[in-house]
């Protein structure tokens, strides 16, 4: 895998398991936004919301993961 490969992988099962946690209404993700912003930076914070978002429209293929 190439570093930006492996980078998207792990914003991928990052925004996976933030959206597995709950983090599913604008209130919510708006404050972990503004907390990954604050440790990270605003544009990671906004690529990962991103992500979510994009994760999100996913869900019925990665939600059923390990339920077969």
């Amino acid at each position: 895998m190439l570093p930006d490969e492996v980078e998207d992988f792990r914003r991928e099962a990052e925004a996976r398991d933030w959206l597995r946690r709950g983090y599913t209404t604008a209130h919510d993700v708006n404050g972990l936004e503004r907390r990954i912003a604050a440790k990270r930076g605003p544009e990671a914070a906004a690529l990962l919301v991103e992500e979510m978002r994009r994760q999100w429209k996913r869900r019925d293929e990665w939600m059923g993961e390990g339920n077969d």
